[in-house]
């Protein structure tokens, strides 16, 4: 049986990832490592961002959201993927949205980020693309990003935190963009189905999940290895 590891930015264990990741996936054995495991209290507080400064947001293993420093992200995703490889991983599976740069690996590395530009690229090419971030800070970086991939102009992208935001604000940005755009991309690891059923709710139209998209990608990927 082939192994999955699956590097998440914040704490694991994953259970509402990994439960949602199973079904989708080839059978094969999951193991999970986090960039921020094993940190402490004040190892975390000091990965705080700044004003203006890039960020990220996850969530510790208890479940509570937290935003930390987009350049202090990637020795730690770094150091997850190797623990990952160490645990015998096959392939890994870089849990996030986010943009990172040279990740050393010795096995085949997939990241979300590339997945789910692509695939939203083949399902949506000549649409208007809707895109829902974590982050406000996000907003303008993701807005870039993903009128290069498409080609076009027709983006249009707003903020909700998929780790923090009631029911309601996920409901009121999804129903912000009905009209504006065709397709509606949920555009972080954090977002799951229920959030896409109380999207698509609102929104009327296709929303496309990247958890979803990357995992069923890379389960073709895995499937052949």
């Amino acid at each position: 049986m082939r192994t999955l590891g699956v590097v998440t930015i914040g704490q694991t264990p994953r259970a509402d990832v990994t439960a949602e990741l199973e079904p989708l996936l080839p059978p094969c054995r999951i193991v999970e490592h986090g960039a921020l495991d094993g940190l402490d209290a004040e190892a975390l507080a000091a990965l705080r961002p700044g004003p203006g400064q890039a960020s990220l947001a996850t969530t510790l293993a208890g479940g509570r959201p937290v935003v930390y420093r987009h350049e202090a992200a990637e020795p730690l995703v770094g150091a997850a993927v190797r623990r990952a490889e160490e645990d015998g991983a096959d392939v890994v599976l870089l849990a996030c949205g986010g943009a990172f740069g040279a990740l050393a690996h010795r096995k085949p590395l997939l990241r979300t980020e590339i997945l789910a530009q692509q695939g939203v690229r083949a399902l949506a090419g000549g649409m208007r693309v809707g895109v829902l971030r974590p982050l406000a800070g996000q907003v303008e970086e993701a807005r870039l990003a993903w009128r290069r991939v498409l080609g076009t102009d027709q983006v249009v992208v707003d903020a909700v935190n998929p780790f923090d935001a009631r029911p309601a604000d996920l409901a009121a940005a999804a129903a912000g963009l009905t009209g504006r755009c065709d397709v509606l991309v949920l555009d972080c690891f954090g977002f799951g189905e229920r959030m896409r059923a109380a999207a698509a709710r609102e929104f009327g139209g296709p929303v496309l999940l990247i958890r979803s998209v990357a995992a069923r990608l890379t389960a073709e990927f895995l499937a052949g290895v």
